[in-house]
């Protein structure tokens, strides 16, 4: 259960994490490129934790169809060949089967952006990225390339429209929160939450995330029908990592990544909490007139 619930948090983390992550065209003449260490922060959490959720899946078939552990230490970081050694896993006799709404995610996901996305993953992985930054201080032959990767990555990315107004959404929710906090005296006390709140999102780099989602949502879902009552021995894992990663991409995003609870709802709140605002901005404007001696 801790290996699960260990490797579920890294995964998580390092997604969230990647949605911040400025591509080119997101970026100003004046900033500087320093930001792009999310990418690192992010791949590093990500890889890991996709690493342990299939090697744990492999574990955990061959266990239920064998009564063995089988020996994992030949697959290294080598991202590739654990997904390919996931897919050619067999349901386990002793199991119930998927129910409807898991069979669809137990087919291995294909998109626009592989093979070339999984390949920036292991490369990352193996350690030509995560040490890059260090390597090319001593290597006149090392490569930093993962940032140039993922702006190709996220370049071809496509993202729906119902995320799009979920980004919209999260932003619009932070202005609120920050405005509403500051008209009641409290801007520097909430500082260090509203950093976090309004972290920024780069529709770009959400695409990629969702694509790189629907991997671990995979590896999920096949780990799940490989202990879900095939073995005493063996927990049901499931219960960890349906909630986190069992959705559809929309979903995923909305209640893992925006952390909405109803977004319908706070659509409601936000318009009642803009109405207070707009009235509020417009007395300042007022105010700033009347200082000026300007008459409107």
């Amino acid at each position: 259960m801790g290996e699960t619930q260990f490797a579920t948090e890294l995964t998580l983390t390092g997604l969230r994490r990647l949605c911040s992550v400025p591509t080119v065209p997101d970026l100003f003449p004046w900033d500087s490129k320093d930001s792009n260490y999310a990418l690192h922060v992010g791949m590093y959490s990500y890889a890991s934790g996709l690493e342990r959720l299939c090697k744990l899946t492999i574990a955990c078939n061959g266990y239920a169809t064998t009564g063995k552990f089988p020996n994992l230490r030949k697959y290294s970081h080598k991202i590739g060949a654990l997904l390919d050694a996931v897919e050619a896993l067999s349901t386990p006799p002793s199991s119930p089967g998927p129910s409807a709404r898991e069979a669809k995610y137990l087919v291995r996901p294909l998109d626009d952006l592989d093979p070339d996305l999984m390949g920036t993953v292991e490369r990352f992985a193996s350690g030509a990225g995560r040490y890059e930054h260090l390597d090319v201080l001593w290597n006149d032959d090392a490569e930093v390339n993962t940032y140039n990767d993922w702006s190709a990555l996220a370049a071809r990315a496509s993202v729906s429209e119902e995320v799009r107004r979920l980004i919209s959404l999260k932003d619009a929710m932070a202005r609120a929160i920050g405005s509403e906090l500051a008209d009641d005296g409290l801007e520097s006390s909430a500082r260090m939450m509203m950093e976090d709140l309004e972290l920024p999102m780069y529709v770009p780099s959400v695409g990629v995330v969702l694509s790189l989602f629907r991997k671990v949502r995979w590896v999920s879902t096949t780990l799940d029908v490989a202990t879900y009552y095939t073995s005493e021995d063996l927990p049901i894992l499931g219960e960890i990592l349906s909630p986190t990663f069992v959705h559809t991409s929309a979903d995923f995003f909305n209640y893992n990544i925006a952390r909405f609870s109803d977004d319908a709802v706070i659509e409601e709140e936000l318009a009642e909490v803009y109405e207070r605002i707009n009235v509020r901005e417009a007395e300042m404007d007022e105010d700033d007139f009347d200082e000026m001696g300007i008459e409107k």
